[in-house]
């Protein structure tokens, strides 16, 4: 009789839960979501490093935000290629947004952040570029641009990385066409890009360098 109850109990209790996500669900989802955004971009920061990736939408809302004076100096990272013998065919990073500046018809000047490893594979990988090169220039402040989804993470490992470094470090998001904070549960790219995160985020959260769970080179 007590196990039939147990079940019953357990049953119920599930059903309910289910129940009520599947009813909230346009509530619990984008703040869901929103742990892992994070928007502190203020102007007048030494540069904005556009981090590698998602670059079609990063490197126009670096653009943006170099034409609103957040910053003089713009910068891509330099990545790894993913295949050595036939990456010469494609656009580097650097081609790329010089490529993207022109068709927004601005007068912007992109350089190549340079890379200690021979092109980053993380972005504990790039926040190390970044510092190595930021302490060389002497810079004071700058802003890191990557997708939305990515900015917590992002900002946590630069943060890790910059640590008692006197360098402060802001980050900003660009958003994209196919999905958004308010509907990513409703397309393929926004499912993969928040489940991804909620794998990698407490893997970051736990390391104060590149995760070694994963290799990268």
């Amino acid at each position: 009789m007590r196990v039939i109850r147990w079940f019953f109990w357990t049953f119920g209790l599930g059903l309910v839960f289910f129940l009520s996500v599947f009813l909230l669900h346009p509530i619990i989802l984008p703040e869901y979501a929103r742990l892992f955004h994070k928007q502190s971009a203020t102007k007048g920061a030494d540069a904005i490093i556009c981090l590698s990736g998602g670059r079609s939408n990063r490197v126009p809302e670096s653009l943006r935000l170099w034409n609103l004076g957040y910053a003089k100096l713009l910068f891509v990272t330099a990545a790894k290629p993913i295949n050595a013998e036939f990456h010469k065919l494609e656009r580097s990073n650097l081609e790329f947004a010089q490529e993207v500046t022109k068709r927004m018809e601005l007068d912007a000047g992109w350089q190549i952040l340079p890379s200690t490893t021979g092109g980053a594979t993380s972005t504990f990988d790039e926040a190390e570029d970044s510092l190595v090169y930021g302490k060389k220039m002497k810079w004071k402040r700058i802003i890191i641009v990557t997708d939305d989804f990515h900015t917590m993470r992002a900002h946590y490992a630069f943060e890790k990385i910059f640590q008692d470094s006197g360098i402060n470090v802001e980050v900003a998001g660009a958003s994209n066409e196919v999905y958004s904070i308010e509907d990513w549960w409703k397309s393929d790219r926004g499912i993969m890009a928040y489940l991804g995160e909620s794998i990698k985020f407490p893997v970051y959260f736990f390391s104060d360098s590149e995760p070694k769970v994963v290799r990268n080179d």
